[in-house]
């Protein structure tokens, strides 16, 4: 054999364990974050924010979809550049039932065609008001999810009506309808007001009926331009579960029952609804800050540990570590997306125990 060719043959070996090497490291990686559909729109914001703001992006699945959706591409975020095709998947129908799906590692279809267990949860309901073992998980710590009451605005039947009490919200709730002016609107009695709610997987259900110490739930919506009592909704498990799968659908079904209330995150809270005071104060973000106004929980992600089947390995965690810093990020906070529906942790005067427990304010405050 020839010199020559045999430098040829060793070179060749170095370039294939070379190829061999730096298609290991950049391995593919795929992640589904499941959870609440209120932070969608932050959720589909960084998404595009890993993604270079969308230059690198190779496929987005279900773009138009409030819920599902899917992105494909490459990173050259520090803590992704090394990684190869990264699948960003997110199924947000409900954060409940996204705590009982990784909790269980429950298959969840993907926009993209796939079914894979959650990686992590985006939720504001905490595990413990879903009785979910906490001690399953990581959690990191995100922003404040504020949530209202909300009227169609285009509604001579709920013109008056302008806030609700505790006792005027459960009753609301738990009967799903009212007379008017029981809930300070006019019509002598005689003009319905129907509630609207969404469905037990979703946060904005559980932090709610938590606050107003409620009883018992029914809520309406429609069938073939009907109101109907909305009894015949089943959930992935089969158990019967009324109410509405995102807060877009509360708003649509609001839309056509105009003399409605509905419960939806303050993202939800686009024409035609508005939202209504609670006790007597107005949503405003200085007014969750100095705890006047009590409707809200933080959101976290949860991901399981590593004493648990399900934990993300390395470069799974890389892409979960790098979504929480991107949404976290200062400079994002003042983005109208994240400022117009979410408040900073850090900018609260005021502490809360657990879900719907009572509010204390700060040393100092």
């Amino acid at each position: 054999m020839k010199t020559l060719s045999l430098k040829k043959i060793i070179a060749v070996g170095i370039a294939l364990a070379g190829l061999a090497l730096t298609q290991n490291v950049r391995a593919d990686v795929e992640v589904l974050v499941d959870g609440g559909n209120a932070s969608s729109s932050v959720l589909f914001n960084r998404a595009t924010n890993i993604f270079n703001n969308g230059s690198s992006i190779s496929n987005v699945f279900g773009a138009s979809s409030a819920s599902i959706r899917t992105y494909k591409g490459t990173s050259t975020n520090a803590l992704l550049s090394s990684l190869g095709l990264i699948t960003l998947d997110f199924n947000l129908s409900g954060a409940v039932g996204g705590l009982q799906d990784i909790a269980g590692q429950i298959p969840e279809p993907t926009a993209a065609g796939s079914n894979l267990p959650p990686t992590v949860v985006d939720s504001s309901t905490s595990p413990d008001a879903v009785s979910i073992d906490p001690t399953l998980f990581t959690a990191l710590e995100t922003y404040i999810v504020p949530y209202a009451f909300v009227k169609n605005t285009n509604s001579t039947d709920t013109a008056g009506i302008t806030n609700l009490t505790q006792r005027q919200a459960a009753y609301l709730e738990g009967a799903g309808k009212s007379t008017a002016t029981f809930l300070g609107g006019s019509g002598a009695g005689t003009n319905v007001v129907y509630f609207v709610g969404r469905n037990t997987q979703a946060a904005v259900r559980t932090e709610i009926d938590l606050n107003i110490f409620a009883t018992g739930f029914q809520t309406y919506t429609t069938n073939n331009n009907q109101i109907v009592l909305d009894n015949y909704r089943t959930n992935t498990s089969g158990a019967y579960d009324p109410g509405e799968a995102t807060g877009s659908a509360v708003v649509a079904v609001l839309g056509f029952i105009t003399n409605g209330i509905g419960t939806v995150a303050i993202q939800n809270v686009k024409k035609p609804v508005a939202a209504l005071s609670y006790e007597g104060v107005t949503y405003s973000a200085a007014n969750v800050q100095n705890g006047t106004y009590p409707l809200w929980n933080p959101e976290y992600y949860y991901y399981l540990k590593s004493t648990v089947t399900g934990t993300p390995d390395a470069s799974k965690l890389a892409v979960i570590t790098a979504l929480y810093q991107s949404v976290t990020n200062a400079t994002f906070q003042v983005d109208p997306v994240y400022t117009n529906n979410f408040i900073p942790y850090t900018s609260l005067n005021v502490t809360r125990g657990f879900d719907g427990g009572p509010i204390s304010p700060k040393p100092g405050f």
